[in-house]
């Protein structure tokens, strides 16, 4: 894979400006499920009639599109319009190197549809203009998640109803009553109350532990943009929070390879059923079981709400992923005719309703749908009425995050044995350094 993707960036940066022969040339992720791709299809195939324009739509695997397109950066030909999961992790460092339209006039009156914290969101400076405009457009959302399973509860004895919603009695009840009592009742100790990624290089690990900064009131980031990371205060916020994090693989509550999951890890081992509980940033887990394993998506698992934090606090991070238009590609005046189609004519809705519901809608109406709050299902109404009745904390995509800083530091900690303090010491002059950058 990974020399194709090395020639895939060559080719693109060798090819000669103008070699797009289409109407628009659009990216898009590859999906997990057929469904994804499916969708995608279909929208092309209807904005081609519409406009009587044609598209080239390029699949590419999530990994390798957020390089391929920066690889076109220099000299190659950017597409028109592209969207993915981690190319949205970049959209504020696109932004910033002046590679993206400006959306603003192009969404217009749509932007009443969409939650104003989510357009904010993908309202980044450009250095080149010393600005802040749109240079996003919200496709979806994907909220933190709980995944369990009622089975193994049922076997420790316990039900849903019995989860503690207070955060540490939360954590504890999974480690300190699920998994000994699942254990004695399957007799496997190959079964961990947890599924929680130690790793350095999942984003998984950085977004889960993001939730645990926000419990303990250890933001370093003011709603208004200023770093406070040198309070002394924040300091130990930060180190209370890796240290709770961690304690769940020290305890032995998650599987000893956590340390080294990718991002599929947890996925793998709740799909298995190794683990009870995991966490996940989006409704793929549950989604892998809905046509292999019916029974199991709907009467053995369920999706639960978050704990409330110690402070309170009961904001979720919420991911969000954007299409793009980029400022070098052929066929801007096409791409925004296009942002327009998606938008004004409800094809965001369709690609949401048809695609394996991976992701929830950005829009708010469109989770009050009875598509979303169906009460025959018991995940995908969960994580809409978890996202509707819950405060976004928008999940900020930087450096920070796809250097995986905090990953790290959790990593070392764990699977180093390092103390707290040292990693969070390490994680701010990391941070401090990126920042000065």
């Amino acid at each position: 894979m990974y020399a194709h993707a090395v020639l895939v960036i060559l080719a693109l940066i060798l090819a000669p400006l103008g070699a797009h022969a289409a109407d628009l040339v659009v990216w898009w992720e590859e999906g997990y499920y057929a469904q994804e791709d499916e969708a995608v299809q279909e929208i092309i195939a209807a904005f081609e009639q519409d406009a009587g324009k044609e598209v080239e739509l390029v699949f590419h695997p999530q990994a390798e599109l957020p390089d391929t397109i920066a690889a076109t950066f220099d000299g190659g030909q950017p597409p028109d319009f592209a969207f993915g999961f981690w190319a949205s992790d970049h959209i504020a460092e696109w932004a910033l190197d002046d590679q993206l339209v400006d959306l603003s006039d192009t969404i217009g009156h749509f932007s009443d549809l969409f939650d104003p914290a989510q357009l904010d969101s993908a309202t980044l400076l450009n250095a080149t203009t010393g600005q802040k405009a749109l240079y996003g457009l919200p496709i979806g959302q994907a909220p933190h998640l709980t995944h369990v399973w009622k089975s193994h509860l049922e076997q420790a004895n316990f039900t849903l109803e019995d989860i503690p919603r207070d955060w540490e009695a939360y954590w504890s009840f999974w480690c300190d009553q699920v998994q000994p009592a699942v254990r004695q009742a399957t007799g496997r100790d190959d079964l961990w109350g947890v599924g929680l990624p130690m790793s350095a290089e999942a984003a998984d690990t950085e977004n889960v532990f993001g939730e645990f900064v926000k419990a303990y009131g250890a933001d370093y980031v003011t709603p208004d943009g200023r770093l406070t990371i040198d309070d002394p205060e924040i300091r130990q916020a930060l180190v209370k929070a890796i240290d709770r994090y961690t304690a769940i693989y020290r305890k032995g509550c998650t599987p000893p390879d956590a340390v080294t999951w990718g991002d599929s890890g947890n996925n793998e081992r709740f799909l298995a059923q190794a683990v009870v509980m995991t966490p996940n940033l989006s409704l793929s887990i549950p989604n892998a079981l809905k046509r292999e394993r019916p029974d199991d998506y709907y009467k053995n698992t369920a999706t639960i709400e978050w704990p409330v934090g110690p402070s309170g606090n009961p904001s979720l991070i919420t991911a969000l992923h954007f299409g793009m238009v980029f400022r070098d590609a052929a066929n801007i005046a096409t791409a925004e005719e296009f942002v327009r189609f998606l938008v004004g004519e409800g094809w965001l809705a369709h690609y949401l309703d048809f695609s394996g519901e991976r992701m929830l809608p950005a829009m708010p109406g469109l989770l009050e749908q009875p598509f979303w709050l169906d009460p025959s299902d018991p995940h995908r109404m969960a994580a809409a009425m978890q996202a509707a009745s819950r405060p976004p904390g928008i999940l900020r995509d930087d450096q920070v995050f796809n250097e995986r800083v905090w990953a790290e530091a959790v990593h070392h900690v764990a699977a180093e044995g390092i103390s707290p303090e040292q990693a969070v010491d390490e994680a701010i002059a990391r941070i401090k350094q990126i920042l000065s950058e």
